[in-house]
């Protein structure tokens, strides 16, 4: 009988670990408004009041992935220039890492190119840009980079 509820017990840790926790946000002014920090904590400061759209699937210590939206250029151009650069290679990598666990909305490795993507890393986040369609997409693993 204990160890059925050994494994029980076991069970129910293990799936509960396999799910992200899930945040989303339509506009800057709702995660604003958040008065929670853990809530805040799953998505890098580089966010700006011109950002929509917010959405984190966090695997707790595994990975972080952040995508969000924005329409004002200006308000990235700076953190893209002062930020150290990160490959295409390194990003395209920390994504197959993480391949099972990357939700639906973030781009496969294979998306990501020199051509509409630029990469930086920034708060502990790797976080690339696509200036085709004004989203940035964030990737953190918390192992790499326990800044945060």
């Amino acid at each position: 009988m204990k160890n059925g509820i050994l494994y029980f017990t076991f069970l129910i840790l293990f799936s509960c670990g396999n799910q992200p926790y899930e945040l989303r946000f339509d506009k800057y002014e709702d995660l604003k408004e958040t008065t929670n920090p853990r809530i805040k904590g799953w998505f890098p400061n580089i966010i700006n009041s011109d950002s929509y759209d917010l959405r984190s699937d966090s695997h707790l210590n595994i990975c972080d992935f952040v995508k969000f939206s924005y329409s004002e250029n200006q308000s990235y151009d700076s953190i893209f220039l002062k930020n150290p650069k990160v490959t295409v290679a390194s990003f395209q990598q920390k994504i197959k890492e993480n391949e099972n666990l990357k939700p639906k909305w973030f781009p496969n490795s294979e998306e990501i190119n020199l051509n509409d993507f630029e990469i930086v890393l920034a708060d502990g986040f790797d976080v690339a840009r696509k200036k085709s369609t004004k989203e940035i997409f964030c990737i953190c693993n918390p192992y790499r980079f326990p800044i945060r």
